[in-house]
């Protein structure tokens, strides 16, 4: 059996102001709009792979809580030739940095941004 990753799925509070988010700071393409049993649903693309964004169904609950871990997606990951430069861009836009940019070992830094709903989102650069 063979598997390959398709995409991740976020319900957000404002889908449409997410999806612009993830535009504006990933220079992240819509590919689609589509809707499931009702539910609209964007996908876009940031580096080859697919992201979806919907809100919540009226009869769904979310848990918005983003001050302490807990089980399930702990963050996305995404990868850049010059992170610093990235970064500050980032906080001109008054994008909220989580963790400024450090050094996990020798070939790599890492910083972390919050996104809406709280998506907490890992930037990286490996030299």
């Amino acid at each position: 059996m063979s598997w390959q990753y398709d995409h991740t799925h976020f319900k957000c509070s404002d889908y449409e102001k997410t999806v612009a988010f993830f535009k504006e700071n990933f220079g992240a393409k819509e590919v689609a709009r589509w809707e499931n049993k009702g539910m609209p649903i964007v996908t876009v693309q940031i580096g080859g792979l697919s992201y979806n964004f919907s809100p919540r169904r009226p009869n769904e609950i979310v848990d918005s809580r983003t001050d302490s871990l807990h089980y399930g997606v702990y963050h996305i990951a995404l990868k850049t030739a010059d992170l610093v430069a990235e970064i500050a861009k980032m906080k001109q836009r008054g994008v909220k940095v989580t963790q400024d940019v450090g050094q996990a070992n020798p070939k790599t830094k890492f910083a972390f941004i919050e996104g809406p709903d709280g998506i907490s989102i890992e930037l990286l650069q490996r030299d």
